[in-house]
């Protein structure tokens, strides 16, 4: 169904993306008994998206923030993960997001092939379980700008990016 040429080396990635924003719900936190914990709450409707990508194998990862979600933004992200190996055909796992291409469409990169999951399937990307850490990590915090958010994500995925090279 892929029809990926014979003998060449593939590389298996898990995707997903997760929107960021100033107005995040406060997450659940400890405090002493008896003591009162304060949550800061921004009341901005300011966000961006974080597209993530990590290869089954060897642990690799690829982000990008985006201002928005769409077909030529995700065509961007693809051709991203295409570049970080230029000798290999990469399969991309997905949900069926409606900014996701669908197998065979002509506008995908080459040497992209895309599995879609079943619809209402999150349970199945291993990539979901990425954004619950990176949301535990930026939570209950206040953020002067989008970009001063955006900054401590890049910060907060810089592991990933590390384990990644070791």
């Amino acid at each position: 169904q892929l029809n990926l040429p014979a003998g060449s080396r593939v590389k298996v990635w898990v995707q997903d993306e997760a929107r960021i924003g100033l107005h995040d719900p406060p997450r659940r936190c400890w405090g002493l008994r008896g003591v009162r914990v304060i949550k800061p709450r921004q009341q901005e409707y300011q966000w961006c998206y974080v597209c993530g990508a990590l290869e089954v194998v060897s642990g690799a990862a690829e982000f990008q923030l985006l201002p928005t979600v769409g077909l030529e933004l995700t065509q961007g992200f693809l051709e991203q993960i295409a570049a970080s190996d230029s000798h290999a055909q990469h399969v991309i796992i997905w949900d069926q997001a409606g900014f996701h291409f669908r197998p065979g469409d002509p506008r995908l990169p080459e040497r992209v092939h895309v599995l879609p999951l079943p619809a209402y399937s999150p349970e199945l990307n291993p990539a979901e379980r990425l954004w619950e850490v990176l949301k535990d990590i930026l939570c209950n915090r206040v953020y002067a700008s989008i970009q001063a958010l955006e900054n401590a994500a890049c910060e907060a995925l810089q592991p990933f990016l590390k384990e990644a090279n070791r």
